[in-house]
């Protein structure tokens, strides 16, 4: 008597008209008889959810449960077929189906939150035999291997854009080429201090919240009241303008000579020494925008959880771009 195992149990929460909707919206299974983008999907979440390390073993997984595979709508998996597919198959649409399940599942955080967009990178190292082509992207802060670049909607938590480059890869040169947007609250670290980046989303008509740094050249235009229910937390709500217009190599910083909040606060690593952060709205109350950039820590444990519950130290395969291997920077985006 046949029964249903545990993976056809999880695809059954997959909705098949929502797949195919992003099947024929990216033309993933033109020119494809056989080893449709189901078929594709399937195979990957058996290799996630069995922890299988190469296209070989996940190959022998299926042949070993053929019984299964009529019911999970397979026609059999072939570590050659595979390899193709992964190197072949654009990703976007497994990011779109993605999308399409956090969206089900994610609750919606009202408020400004609403609007809010939170930028930042995390490294995956890769270290060990097989990875000799991360040599090139090794820094002095890393071993070498990927990094990814994410912007996460606060309110659904969905990827709004992700990419992923080499760890030597700095975190602002992908940012600049995020798509801004109109109306929209930007929260990122001082990894992406960029003054003409800044002024840009400032132009975009969007806000950003971020840390100024300690060295910054600034002048204060107007200091103002602390509400009493921040006394003690908030040290210091300033208006201030960067008075550095020619910063370097003949550069010129467009952001210099605006009106900008400086809010300080203290560290909250304990740290003996001050947390600046600067924004360029100009209305909200000090606690708010301390209170907006604390909210970046939920894409520190967006990376947290993806790091502990999916296989990202091991990939299937090894090579960068080889068709036979399933190159890792393919498989990780996808």
């Amino acid at each position: 008597m046949f029964s249903d195992s545990i993976l056809s149990t999880v695809l059954k929460a997959l909705p098949r008209d929502g797949i195919q909707k992003y099947v024929s919206a990216h033309g993933s299974d033109r020119w494809r008889k056989s080893f449709t983008t189901w078929d594709h999907l399937v195979a990957m979440l058996s290799a996630q959810f069995s922890g299988v390390n190469s296209l070989r073993e996940l190959e022998v997984l299926f042949s070993g449960h053929s019984s299964h595979q009529y019911h999970l709508g397979l026609s059999g998996v072939k570590r050659s077929t595979l390899s193709d597919a992964n190197k072949r198959r654009d990703s976007a649409v497994f990011r779109d189906i993605a999308h399409m399940m956090i969206a089900r599942t994610a609750p919606r955080k009202k408020g400004m939150a609403e609007f809010m967009t939170i930028l930042d990178a995390s490294t995956i190292t890769l270290k060990g035999r097989g990875y000799d082509w991360i040599e090139e992207s090794k820094t002095r802060a890393s071993y070498g291997g990927l990094k990814l670049h994410v912007q996460m909607n606060y309110a659904t938590e969905l990827l709004e854009y992700a990419e992923v480059t080499a760890t030597n890869i700095n975190d602002l040169t992908a940012a600049l080429d995020f798509p801004l947007e109109p109306g929209r609250l930007y929260v990122f670290d001082k990894g992406y201090c960029d003054y003409n980046w800044w002024h840009k989303i400032q132009e975009t008509g969007s806000h950003f919240v971020t840390r100024l740094k300690r060295k910054a050249a600034y002048k204060v235009i107007k200091t103002q009241g602390i509400a009493s229910d921040d006394q003690g937390f908030i040290l210091q709500d300033q208006v201030i303008e960067l008075t550095n217009k020619h910063p370097r190599a003949g550069k010129t910083n467009n952001l210099a000579g605006i009106p900008l909040r400086l809010i300080q606060i203290k560290h909250p690593g304990g740290k003996n020494r001050l947390f600046l952060i600067v924004s360029n709205n100009l209305t909200a109350t000090a606690a708010e925008i301390s209170g907006w950039y604390k909210k970046r820590w939920s894409i520190e444990l967006l990376f947290k959880w993806v790091k502990q519950n999916l296989k990202l130290k091991r990939f299937i395969g090894q090579s960068r771009d080889d068709p036979d291997l399933c190159g890792a920077d393919r498989l990780y985006s996808a």
